[in-house]
């Protein structure tokens, strides 16, 4: 069999100097080309479009998603009116990912979402999200780090019996964090594996299906903690 197309979603953003003013853009981080390849797949962008006829074209060549990371998932589509804290967010990329997801499970595809990748999962499966942080009471812990992107930011504690125990082989691992939303409470037929001291969701799996997402960026961290590329090679495995 030869290697699996593994569509990544992208991400936007507008240019804001020099001679592209204005210019939008949509794009994936070279990191996650590189953690697609190195793990043995072929990576596909997917660009943000929201005809569902063309996602789905694309969708038939693929064997497997990443939901990439990137800004805040609109609160409306959780059913809340967004707070004074919520971020930047982009309509037409909550829809195409709300589609995808929906069209992935349809198709029986695996699913592996990353940050914004992890809350936009969340949503698609009926799950809510804590808009900031600050909105829970026991989150103590820095999750929006000061350090380098690839470098660590805090400790996660992954549970038994899990997917991502299995993958890692260890109950603790120290990961970057670079988000200051999160799952809230977790869709039907998903569990948590993993939590960080504070008790914040960091890595959800869905309970039957070759689904799940993690709240750091594991391709970001590959070069300096090559274990990260782990994750990767399972979901290529899965897309196999």
């Amino acid at each position: 069999m030869g290697k699996p197309f593994i569509g990544i979603t992208s991400d936007y953003m507008i240019s804001e100097k020099g001679m592209s003013l204005g210019q939008e853009r949509y794009f994936v981080s070279k990191e996650f080309i590189d953690a697609v390849i190195e793990a043995g797949g072929v990576p596909v962008i997917i660009p943000i479009i929201n005809k569902e006829e063309d996602i789905l074209k694309i969708m038939d060549s693929l064997d497997g998603i990443i939901l990439s990371g990137g800004f805040d998932v609109n609160p409306i589509y959780y059913g809340e009116e967004p707070s004074k804290y919520v971020g930047f967010t982009y309509t037409p990329r909550d829809l195409c990912e709300l589609f995808i997801v929906k069209a992935a499970i349809e198709k029986d595809m695996p699913i592996l979402g990353i940050s914004r990748g992890q809350q936009i999962m969340t949503v698609a499966f009926g799950g809510k999200l804590f808009q900031d942080l600050s909105e829970n009471e026991s989150s103590y812990i820095n999750h929006m780090q000061r350090a380098s992107i690839n470098d660590i930011g805090h400790y996660v504690d992954i549970l038994p019996n899990t997917r991502l125990f299995k993958i890692f082989e260890n109950e603790r691992l120290l990961v970057n964090s670079f988000h200051h939303q999160a799952a809230k409470t977790v869709p039907n037929n998903f569990i948590v594996s993993a939590t960080s001291s504070d008790g914040i969701i960091e890595a959800i799996e869905h309970k039957t299906k070759p689904i799940m997402a993690v709240q750091w960026h594991p391709e970001i961290m590959i070069k300096k903690h090559p274990i990260m590329l782990r994750i990767f090679e399972e979901f290529i495995n899965w897309c196999k």
